[in-house]
């Protein structure tokens, strides 16, 4: 999905059954008329520590590899997973940072980061895909991307146990900063967080699969109806593709 700008590269996540009825069950948010955002934007580039590993920070020409998660900043809902891609391996991605692989404000974000941090990279839609349409990622969507860096060249590191993953991740999203920043913040309740998620690291390894389906959070109107939309297309170009 990070890859490339057509359409044929982002259904990762949503592939949905050979009817529409797969877009009818996607939930939907119709409360208030100005929903607050689950991630709030500035408009600027800003990175978000959760976990930090203590290493130099990423240069441009690294080969590093790393999980990722891409949300929609407005509601937080999963675009994409290399923990839940269908039809993969579900390992981490391999990127030459600064190599143009990913959108513009994930390359930048990954220059503040060193091996084994955790963080939230807020990407504003301009250093995002902008206006254009990004397969299932409506036109200027500001995105989130939680990444995990495990791999820098020749280093690597084991990544962090699951459930203090899943601890971190759920920990609300800081207050954006006022102006335009070149260092990550750390988030104030990471190391409380980590502590207190020490207990159940030592209860062992558990599944990804439930914590995937909670990522999927409800939509907003307006991107449940550019789901449609591009859920019809493709089913239509697939059917036609079968009936030739």
């Amino acid at each position: 999905m990070l890859q490339t700008r057509s359409c044929g590269r982002h259904a990762g996540c949503w592939r949905p059954p050979a009817r529409l009825k797969a877009v009818a069950s996607l939930k939907t948010s119709e409360t208030v008329a100005a929903p607050v955002e689950s991630f709030p934007s500035s408009g600027e580039l800003w990175v978000e520590l959760l976990h930090s590993g203590g290493a130099a920070p990423i240069s441009r020409g690294d080969e590093v590899e790393l999980h990722y998660a891409c949300l929609l900043a407005r509601s937080a809902c999963c675009m994409d997973s290399s923990r839940s891609k269908p039809c993969s391996r579900r390992e981490p991605m391999r990127v030459e940072v600064g190599s143009g692989r990913v959108v513009e404000g994930m390359d930048r974000g990954l220059c503040q980061l060193g091996l084994g941090d955790l963080a939230r990279i807020h990407v504003p839609a301009r250093l995002g895909y902008g206006d254009e349409l990004a397969g299932p990622i409506p036109p200027g969507s500001a995105l989130v991307f939680e990444v995990e860096v495990v791999r820098v060249n020749g280093a690597a590191c084991a990544g962090l146990p699951t459930p203090l993953l899943r601890q971190l991740l759920t920990l609300p999203a800081m207050p954006p900063p006022l102006r335009a920043i070149t260092s990550p913040l750390v988030h104030a309740e990471a190391a409380r967080t980590a502590a207190a998620a020490a207990a159940a690291c030592a209860a062992g390894p558990s599944s990804w699969s439930g914590w995937v389906r909670r990522l999927r959070g409800p939509l907003r109107p307006s991107e449940a109806a550019h789901f449609e939309r591009f859920f019809a297309a493709r089913l239509r170009r697939e059917g036609a593709l079968e009936g030739g």
